[in-house]
Order: structure tokens, then sequence, then C-alpha cells
């Protein structure tokens, strides 16, 4: 009856083991991808803002452009 209660007992740590352990996975897994989001999120945002640079820069280069073309039509 002994052995019986010690395998009852050892079974109870076990199962509650497994739950804190699947808790605290589930934990770090979540904390990862708030960071993974985050940096995602900040990527993108350096991302728009080149974008946002090179089409200025575009910009000035065609309306140069204009100003030389119109510059020779007069």
């Amino acid at each position: 009856m002994d052995d019986v209660g010690t395998l009852k007992k050892k079974i109870d740590e076990l199962e509650s083991q497994i739950i804190k352990e699947r808790e605290d996975s589930e934990l770090k897994l979540n904390r990862m991808k708030t960071e993974n989001y985050q940096a995602l999120e900040a990527s993108q945002t350096r991302y728009q803002g080149e974008l946002d640079i090179q089409r200025r820069n575009f910009q000035r280069q065609v309306e140069k452009l204009r100003a030389k073309l119109e510059s020779f039509e007069v």
C-alpha cells in the first residue's frame, strides 16, 4: 500500500511539474512573439522612412530635370 501511495504522490508531483513547465514555456513563447513583433514593427518603420527619403530624392531629381527641360524650351 505504501508503494501505491508513493507512486500516486510521484505522479502528482510530475503532473504539477508538467503544468508548471507548460506555463513557463507559454510565457517564454509569448515574450518571444512580442519581441519579434516589436522588432518587425521597428524594421518596417525604418523601411518606410527610407522609402520616404528615396521618394523625396526622386522628386527633387524630377524637379531638376523639369527645370532643365523648361530652360531649353524657352
